[in-house]
């Protein structure tokens, strides 16, 4: 409860800090107002495969309910606490489980077992094949980014800046790895990252942790985001968005002003940027892109961190994570547009709206099909070509 009361306050003083800044500044109090659709002449076109309602969900501010895609299937919940596998190519129900909770979370599928997180720190195993219930337990806080299961270990973040590893078959906690974070953060978890037997989690204060994942044993603990400001609030430095993990370099964003690169053996800090994002980073083969917290999007490169281009085409509409496919640049925003941006010069060439509202997250893509899950229930599998 103390944690939910700083996270309100903390959302309220930031709005009324904006505010005053914003009077201070102009002569005339002026709206917070997304910018206008600006027409787009189609490049290419959108290919519907198959369209879906589910739960709509409400008050689900930072919650990540993702559609995962395993090869053939897809698997997605709602937050009224519905779970169901589908078809990739079709759409097609396999199995759907009422689990009659409400869902914060996931899901976060492995070879046999999924798992669903829910904001009050329960994490629910389901078989894969059937949906059955496996098991269920309760963590130490609310869940906000989805379990990572890999290796038999279910790698699960907690609010409160815990991680556990949990067996996959029982729910029994192999390790715990804590941390101390500020007691003023933002509202959500960036998911952790796991490959070749380590874990890369980036945490609220600014740090960010390489642990052996058989054990919890920590690599190396680094401050990457330096926590600067005389107050709780100038010193908010929290790494909420998805980390991007190419080769030994690892690449992250902070919520309020930093874009950083990594080495993934040390933990040293190989350039870092004045640019942050509470959305996460992108990376293609050369480059990063993130979104800033006024929703301009920003293409970097990915060696130096310097800037290949910016379109501010989209601002205050509040646009998710990008997403690469196929060498273009895709967002989704508050209103349900899907927009796709050139790859390389970032301009907007096409559009098709998915939905009434925001999305909970970027579309997920698989080859060459992507699906969009809009928190109106909406739920679309579709293709772009140019």
């Amino acid at each position: 409860m103390q944690r939910l009361l700083l996270t309100l306050l903390i959302t309220i003083t930031m709005i009324f800090t904006v505010s005053c800044r914003s009077e201070k500044s102009k002569n005339k109090k002026e709206k917070f107002e997304p910018a206008k659709i600006q027409d787009v002449i189609q490049q290419g076109q959108f290919k519907s495969l198959w369209s879906l309602k589910l739960d709509e969900g409400k008050k689900t501010y930072g919650y990540k309910l993702i559609p995962f895609i395993d090869n053939k299937e897809v698997y997605v919940a709602s937050q009224r606490g519905t779970v169901k596998k589908l078809a990739t190519e079709s759409g097609n129900l396999i199995w759907s489980v009422n689990l009659d909770m409400e869902l914060s979370a996931g899901p976060g599928v492995g070879s046999s077992v999924l798992l669903i997180g829910t904001p009050e720190g329960k994490v629910v195993a389901l078989d894969k094949d059937t949906g059955s219930q496996l098991w269920a337990v309760t963590l130490s806080s609310e869940i906000l980014t989805p379990p990572v299961v890999n290796n038999q270990l279910g790698i699960v973040r907690a609010q409160d800046g815990r991680i556990y590893a949990l067996d996959i078959m029982s729910g029994e906690r192999k390790w715990l790895f804590d941390t101390n974070i500020p007691n003023l953060t933002l509202r959500g978890n960036s998911k952790p990252v796991v490959k070749a037997g380590r874990i890369y989690i980036g945490f609220d204060n600014g740090k960010v942790a390489s642990i052996k994942q058989e054990t919890g044993e920590v690599i190396w603990l680094q401050n990457v985001v330096d926590t600067k400001g005389k107050t709780e609030l100038a010193r908010i430095v929290d790494i909420d968005g998805d980390m991007a993990l190419i080769a030994t370099d690892l690449y992250l964003s902070s919520a309020v002003g930093k874009t950083v690169a990594v080495a993934t053996e040390s933990g040293r800090v190989m350039w870092s940027q004045d640019l942050g994002s509470a959305a996460g980073v992108t990376a293609s083969r050369s480059n990063l892109y993130i979104v800033d917290n006024e929703s301009n999007v920003h293409a970097l490169n990915r060696s130096t961190g310097t800037s290949e281009w910016k379109t501010s085409t989209f601002k205050n509409r509040m646009v998710t994570k990008p997403v690469f496919y196929l060498g273009d640049i895709i967002v989704g925003d508050l209103e349900g547009y899907i927009h796709v941006l050139d790859g390389v010069s970032g301009n907007t060439i096409a559009r098709k709206r998915m939905g009434k509202t925001h999305f909970y997250s970027q579309p997920v893509v698989s080859g060459s099909t992507l699906i969009a899950y809009n928190k109106d229930g909406t739920l679309t599998a579709f293709e772009y070509s140019r």
